[in-house]
């Protein structure tokens, strides 16, 4: 009998674990046979059936992409690879993960995989739901943010994150923040109103007078650093010090700190401190045996503490997490592990930077990208077009 395997989410991470569990031809027709005719799986992904490239987001500010350009129906590429598709959202999973529960019915399987994204810490300062807007909650929020800012001819602006380190990794969103101030400072340039805005970056993780690339990236720009604040309400019209201070802001850009989703604390899945499921180096769910996580929903085990959320670890993570899936399926152990990364390009639409740390100390791509270069734009451009073109093609 066929086993089930049942996949949650279809994000990065469910995405990427598709693509390494199957290991089957690229080619959509060749695959679409191939696993009519031979396939040991039954393979079920649970989602809102809508794939977003979160990365590109901050380039709203520009103009360069919009929400149809990153927005992507998943379902002909399951069908392509004649998985089942259900979209609905999962309320629990009991039964140490066998059984799945959604809006509409509940789903047994015999080997799960949990991809879904975080949940953000919008109640750590009061006003962040009513008041603030994110690139990382999504194309709707940041549409909503790009059409008020084109309503302003001057003003005061605010972009900042915060990060939850209570795990011991970097569990919240800076990359996308820094792009998009600098973003931000270039669209204002382009209408030819920079001077009349103050744009000011904050953070209680970064340190007052915090050196490095990225800091003098922001100076040049003319933004002014905050480093080592945090409001402790934001207001119409500005937020609070807490000393009581108000400062003003017309607009406020700011990312919380992120967890695990709510599902986490009503299910059976074990929960780490910081709230994320609580998951070993080989992906595996501590205590399930037969349920893997990576992504965004899903902790590091004895990370190192510059290790962070983002797609390119998540698709580390889901290498892993398939292949020692497969290997337990065949009856043997889990011995995959995943490297510690982060690596991303910083786009400032007039320059760019590859921000890379490793823990073996291995640069991307045997270093034949230069570190700091315009062209570094084309190179990230060429990385999303080729994985959006996989995923609407292949």
């Amino acid at each position: 009998m066929k086993k089930q395997i049942t996949i949650i989410g279809n994000g990065f991470a469910s995405l990427f674990f598709i693509g390494y569990f199957l290991s089957i031809p690229a080619f959509p027709i060749i695959a679409y046979f191939f696993r009519r005719i031979y396939s040991r799986y039954d393979i079920t992904v649970i989602g809102d059936g809508k794939f977003i490239y979160f990365p590109a987001i901050p380039e709203f500010l520009t103009k360069k992409r919009n929400k149809a350009d990153i927005t992507i129906d998943i379902r002909p590429f399951l069908r392509r690879r004649n998985i089942r598709f259900i979209e609905d959202g999962v309320v629990d999973i009991q039964d140490g993960g066998r059984i799945v529960i959604t809006h509409d019915g509940e789903y047994r399987n015999d080997y799960l995989f949990i991809g879904i994204g975080p949940a953000f810490k919008k109640d750590d300062i009061p006003g962040t739901r009513e008041y603030t807007y994110s690139p990382c909650y999504g194309p709707d929020d940041m549409d909503v943010f790009v059409k008020k800012l084109e309503s302003l001819s001057a003003g005061i602006i605010y972009i900042g994150y915060k990060i939850n380190r209570m795990d011991g990794f970097v569990a919240g969103r800076p990359g996308p923040m820094y792009e998009c101030a600098c973003l931000l400072d270039y669209a204002l340039r382009e209408r030819g109103v920079r001077n009349n805005f103050e744009i000011h970056f904050f953070s209680p993780d970064r340190s007052p007078g915090e050196k490095g690339a990225i800091t003098d990236r922001l100076l040049e720009r003319g933004i002014i650093l905050d480093d080592g604040y945090e409001p402790t309400e934001f207001l119409d019209g500005g937020m609070t010090d807490k000393d009581g201070k108000f400062r003003k802001a017309d607009l406020v850009l700011y990312s919380p700190a992120i967890t695990g989703p709510l599902l986490v604390q009503k299910s059976c899945l074990p929960m780490s401190i910081g709230g994320h499921i609580d998951v070993d180096k080989y992906g595996q769910v501590k205590g399930l045996p037969h349920v893997f996580a990576a992504g965004d929903c899903a902790n590091h085990e004895n990370p190192p503490p510059w290790v962070p959320h983002q797609a390119h670890m998540a698709q580390l993570r889901a290498s892993a997490a398939a292949k020692n899936m497969k290997a337990i399926l065949n009856g043997k152990r889990s011995t995959n592990l995943y490297r510690q990364e982060l690596s991303c390009i910083l786009d400032m639409e007039d320059d760019a930077m590859w921000l890379h740390r490793s823990e073996d100390g291995r640069p991307p791509f045997r270093n034949i990208f230069p570190r700091h270069s315009k062209n570094l734009i084309f190179v990230k451009e060429a990385f999303e077009q080729i994985f959006l073109f996989y995923l609407r093609y292949l």
